[in-house]
């Protein structure tokens, strides 16, 4: 890129930067946001099935903005993933509730939540990631202090919160206010998924003021708040950042 193309795009990403709480805030109505319908592709560009998700591998999408990224995950469908019991009933900060629908999929094993933590709104960035999925059991202390042992879980390993996400992504432990927040998919008539929503306690504003301008230029868009649009492809944690700090 040459120097007058550099200036530009900075200069566009300071417009955005100014305006990107408005944009965001203007994407949501009376509290039913207005989520795009974006359909997803798997590496190569192809529409994702969900044959193509390895079981116990988490991996990156964009959504509802370029610069906001989210988890998709196929779960180990013994472990009583999406709802077989029903709906789960969870508490976003303020307290209210809403209801965890599951995942999708034949067996209900494939699930998707905001990669933010809802903590200090650690992520994952092309250069680094705190926040990851571990599919191995591992042993961590819960809320009351007490020993717990679990597999398939999500480790913020910044601040050391941790998330289910067989259960809506609800808070096992940690300094985490609230349950990350939970993107709703569909399943086509071509069995092709697709992210149609977000909800439960959202950090997208915040996060797009704080972080957007660094995740502008890392996604390669003037806009913070620009939305994901028809199409985002997804990408193994693994290769989408550099290092990733596991904990």
């Amino acid at each position: 890129m040459d120097r007058r193309s550099f200036n530009k795009m900075c200069s566009g990403l300071l417009a955005g930067a100014a305006n990107m709480s408005l944009a965001a805030r203007n994407s949501y109505a009376a509290n039913q946001p207005a989520f795009p319908r974006t359909a997803l592709l798997d590496p190569d560009g192809n529409p994702l099935h969900p044959s193509a998700l390895a079981t116990g591998t988490a991996y990156i999408f964009n959504y509802p903005f370029v610069t906001t990224p989210c988890f998709i995950i196929r779960l180990r469908s013994e472990q009583g993933t999406a709802g077989e019991s029903g709906p789960t009933t969870l508490l976003d900060k303020a307290g209210t509730e809403y209801q965890w629908q599951g995942g999708v999929g034949d067996d209900n094993s494939i699930v998707a939540f905001s990669a933010i933590c809802t903590h200090k709104m650690s992520h994952p960035a092309k250069p680094v990631s705190h926040l990851n999925f571990r599919n191995e059991e591992k042993i961590f202390f819960d809320r009351d202090g007490k020993k717990q042992q679990q597999s398939q879980l999500i480790y913020c390993c910044s601040e050391h919160s941790v998330y289910d996400p067989s259960a809506g992504a609800k808070v096992l432990s940690g300094p985490a206010t609230q349950p990350l927040a939970a993107i709703e998919l569909e399943l086509n008539d071509k069995d092709e998924l697709i992210a149609v929503n977000s909800y439960g306690g959202n950090m997208y504003d915040d996060f797009l003021q704080k972080f957007g301008f660094r995740q502008a230029m890392e996604q390669n868009v003037s806009d913070p708040a620009t939305p994901s649009g028809d199409h985002a492809r997804i990408t193994a944690a693994e290769d989408y950042s550099t290092l990733q700090i596991l904990c």
